[in-house]
């Protein structure tokens, strides 16, 4: 079975056996399109200001919108508006720009508005949003992304802090955000820096309603309210959440591209409504060696590869792959260079892990090469700094070097850091996100890598909310990590080594280096080019020195699709984009 339009009349036999539908549902003949999917972890919440996570990520950027967005299509990755009529515009004092919103855009229907039906998004729904992104009551996890940007911000994020609940944002304003009128306001920031865009863009800075969110409570994140792509029709945490088409929505699919992308049928749809799908299915399939089989059955539209199926599947033709046999006519490959690194955290507060050489030692022991080679087919490069290759400032651009594979060397920090051989070292733990197969075979790989030096260490696997639980509270030893680009500028990695950023923020591990801080102070606003290239530089030849992380792969995201998949091209910044997939007869 293929991922094909599905009629009201039945519903797919997925599980062997159909289920009729009542008279009253199967008078129409218009067909109902649903797009069949997975999640692979449990969100932490889908209250936009909540969640940090991609698991959260995946539901909450199709039920809202936040004023910008990432183009579709473009490359390299260029923001455009979407609440927005167009790109705010500079005023004259070089640091306001004035904000204009589209008219006509409908929250979903709820019954927190009056006759349940939603009502139209204004400025004072945006300035609510972003109170609400800052109250340091609501957001523990995300106000990084902003802070230092807008005028007055900081400011209410800290008076927040000291009322607590006693807080009142009637009674609090942001000095920089100004209201013009309904549908136009002003943002004041600190100065005039290429960061500033982003953090709109961010899904965790979503226009949310008021209405909503007093009327729900804490349950707010299970009853969302948005003005996105599609609306809940079913939330399961452990099951299946649906997804169905908003429509009230505003979008429409991009007209314009790549030079390549017209040749690839991705303007045919050019300026059409969206989304074209009538409903999302995502069932939590965690292990992806059922994510296959079901993909196999037509059952889920496109799928990641695992290790084993990738050596049956696919074949590797230099830096592009390709389908064997019989596979290419029945899916479609992609792949892309990803903006993500994987790395192992490092819990900097252990007594033992706090010193430099033992670190070190672990560095030196790993093979990574030699980790992307047996562990991923090949698909991605040994990374030489914390930037990923196709964010501008990555090791192409600064020269940096990470280490390499160098037992002997490994073996003298080791012994340097008073554990010759490894005697005396306890059982380290490394805490992993989920229980899949693959996850496993990674971890045997870098047990059997630092046993060759006496290292001893031990997995505790975990469903991925106990896993940020733990991470989140900085409690670990080590930590199977990683980090997915917010934005796609070099600050956002560099951010999660910041000495403030420490737990509940990114930088669970506490590292803490005043020269590290100053540098990344000094480089965040600058803008792309030699000048900042020698400042991140600096900053990587730190971070080798001083290890907080242990680099382990630069990703080439690589999967299969369904033949029938229509619209579908990888968008590491929009890496949900179910409004603009569309399913061919």
């Amino acid at each position: 079975m293929r991922i094909t339009t599905i009629l009201i009349i039945s519903l797919t036999c997925l599980l062997g056996g159909c289920i009729k539908k009542k008279t009253s549902e199967t008078s129409s003949s218009t067909p109902v399109k649903i797009f069949y999917h997975l999640r692979e972890g449990e969100e932490k919440s889908i209250d936009p200001m909540k969640q940090f996570d991609e698991s959260s990520h995946q539901i909450v950027s199709n039920l809202y919108d936040s004023l910008l967005r990432y183009h579709y299509l473009k490359r390299p990755y260029e923001l455009e508006p979407n609440l927005l009529t167009k790109m705010p515009e500079k005023q004259p004092d070089g640091r306001s720009y004035l904000f204009t919103l589209k008219k006509g855009v409908l929250f979903h229907d709820n019954a927190c508005f009056p006759g349940g039906k939603g009502r139209e998004m204004k400025a004072d729904d945006v300035i609510y949003s972003l109170k609400r992104f800052a109250d340091a009551n609501t957001n523990r996890l995300t106000y990084i992304l902003i802070q230092g940007l807008i005028e007055g911000l900081d400011d209410f994020r800290a008076q927040s802090s000291k009322d607590g609940k006693n807080f009142s944002f009637d009674k609090n304003e942001i000095k920089g955000v100004k209201k013009k009128d309904d549908y136009s306001f002003t943002i004041t920031f600190v100065q005039d820096s290429p960061l500033n865009f982003h953090p709109l863009a961010f899904n965790g800075l979503a226009i949310v309603p008021r209405e909503a969110v007093e009327k729900y409570g804490d349950d707010f994140d299970k009853n969302p309210v948005g003005t996105g792509p599609f609306v809940m029709k079913t939330y399961s945490r452990r099951g299946t959440t649906i997804l169905a088409r908003n429509p009230h929505y505003h979008g429409t699919y991009p007209t314009e591209g790549m030079p390549e992308d017209k040749a690839a049928g991705l303007l045919e749809a050019a300026g059409k409504q969206l989304p074209f799908v009538d409903e999302v299915h995502l069932p939590l399939i965690e292990e992806l060696q059922p994510q296959m089989l079901k993909f196999k059955k037509g059952q889920v539209a496109y799928v990641a590869i695992n290790r084993d199926d990738f050596e049956q599947m696919v074949e590797k033709k230099g830096n592009s792959f390709a389908l064997k046999g019989d596979y290419a006519k029945e899916f479609d490959i992609y792949s892309a260079n990803g903006l993500q690194n994987d790395f192992i955290r490092f819990g900097l507060r252990d007594p033992i892990l706090g010193k430099k050489a033992v670190r070190q030692a672990l560095a030196l022991a790993l093979n990574t090469q030699g980790y992307i080679d047996l562990m991923f087919n090949g698909r991605g490069q040994a990374p030489e700094s914390l930037i990923p290759l196709d964010i501008p400032g990555s090791a192409l651009d600064t020269g940096s070097t990470w280490y390499k594979a160098d037992l002997e060397a490994a073996k003298k920090k080791l012994a340097e850091a008073g554990y010759p051989e490894g005697k005396g070292l306890p059982t380290f733990v490394m805490e992993y996100r989920s229980t899949n197969k693959d996850q496993r075979q990674r971890f045997e790989y870098i047990r059997n890598e630092w046993a060759k030096i006496g290292v001893k260490v031990e997995a505790n696997y975990q469903t991925f909310s106990n896993y940020l639980k733990k991470t989140d509270e900085g409690n670990y030893q080590l930590a199977d990590s990683g980090w997915n680009a917010d934005y796609p500028d070099a600050e956002n990695f560099y951010s999660l080594l910041y000495g403030k950023n420490v737990a509940p923020g990114p930088n669970t591990g506490h590292f803490a280096n005043a020269r590290y801080d100053e540098l990344y102070l000094q480089s965040r606003h600058m803008k792309n080019g030699p000048e900042r290239w020698k400042l991140f530089a600096e900053m990587d030849a730190i971070l080798k020195e001083e290890v907080p992380f242990l680099l382990l792969k630069n990703t080439t995201v690589v999967g299969l699709k369904q033949k029938n998949v229509r619209n579908f091209k990888r968008n590491l910044m929009v890496p949900y984009p179910y409004k603009y997939f569309d399913l061919a007869p």
